[in-house]
């Protein structure tokens, strides 16, 4: 099985049988986008919410607006539908507890709102979200079944099926 690893600030387009395997999700979202009629995916590894805010823009594709829709014009141009995918993700995680920060969201819940803000705007079905918490994950998306493995030390390991797929 090939295994195809996604960096972070970054994305990777594979079909059937990969696998796309991303690391060190903390506050990082990962997204895997599925047509589940080619079953070619993508995944994509999001640092922050959005560009428009950014000082350094230095590489795009650390932001969750530009990274999806950058993956998404590259998934429809080698012949995915966007109205044939859905939507899997992991991460957001609240890594650090900072006294004065109780009420303020974590980067990691601004990441996964923006990420759905994102899926939404394409009107993208998500199925399965492993998100939150205060622990970081490995994600890994199987194209042959479209199964979503989530590992961690401290959550175990998970996977999230559509038995529609």
């Amino acid at each position: 099985m090939d295994k195809v690893v996604v960096r972070i600030a970054d994305y990777r387009i594979a079909e059937a049988p990969a696998t796309l395997v991303t690391y060190g999700l903390g506050s990082c979202v990962a997204v895997a986008l599925y047509d589940t009629e080619t079953r070619m995916g993508g995944l994509c590894h999001i640092m922050l919410p959005s560009s428009s805010k950014a000082r350094d823009s230095g590489n795009p594709k650390k932001f969750a607006d530009i990274c999806i829709s950058e993956m998404l014009e590259d998934m429809e141009n080698r012949g995915c539908n966007v109205d044939r995918m859905v939507a899997k993700i992991a991460g957001g995680a609240r890594m650090f507890d900072l006294p004065n920060k109780e009420k303020s969201s974590s980067i990691g819940e601004r990441n996964r709102d923006a990420v759905l803000i994102e899926l939404a705007k394409r009107r993208i079905p998500l199925i399965a979200e492993d998100t939150g918490e205060n622990y970081g994950r490995t994600m890994e998306f199987h194209l042959g079944n479209g199964d979503m493995l989530v590992i961690s030390l401290r959550g175990g390991t998970k996977v999230y099926r559509d038995e529609a797929l």
